[in-house]
């Protein structure tokens, strides 16, 4: 490949990211109580997922019901914290210190390919991982909604 051709791709792959990032948008979810308001989102790739109201709270992503290669959440205790939607797919979230109580939440980025099969495979993994478990009622709701 061509050095005009390589710098024209770079170009037009910077376009792109300015593009989503003009078209991206900040999404609030509030710690009320035990529980995350909303507690099931939409996105895109690009949004940015804003948690505010956290004194007691914190967010972490849940093993085994994340898209492969997308970065984890993690915030501080008690911080606000940001997160940039980098890849389409289903997630499901928690504040660890309240999952006992049912504190989590599922993002939905995009039109995720199979999303019923993924919820399907998330019921599995919250069927045979303990730290998991609690997922399974927020997971059954969100199917429930597809339908």
């Amino acid at each position: 490949m061509t050095f005009y051709k390589k710098a024209m791709l770079a170009v037009a792959g910077a376009a792109m990211l300015a593009s989503a990032a003009v078209n991206a948008e900040t999404i609030e979810v509030k710690g009320q109580g035990v529980k995350f308001v909303p507690d099931v989102i939409h996105a895109k790739v690009g949004d940015v997922i804003s948690f505010r109201n956290m004194a007691t709270h914190f967010v972490e992503s849940v093993e085994g019901m994340w898209p492969e290669d997308a970065p984890k959440m993690l915030s501080s205790m008690g911080a606000d914290y940001d997160y940039t939607v980098e890849k389409e797919g289903l997630y499901v979230f928690k504040c660890p210190p309240h999952w006992g109580a049912r504190m989590g939440g599922i993002m939905v980025v995009g039109e995720p390919a199979d999303l019923s099969a993924t919820i399907d495979k998330y019921l599995q993994v919250a069927d045979t991982v303990k730290e998991a478990k609690p997922a399974k009622g927020l997971l059954n709701k969100f199917k429930e909604s597809q339908k």
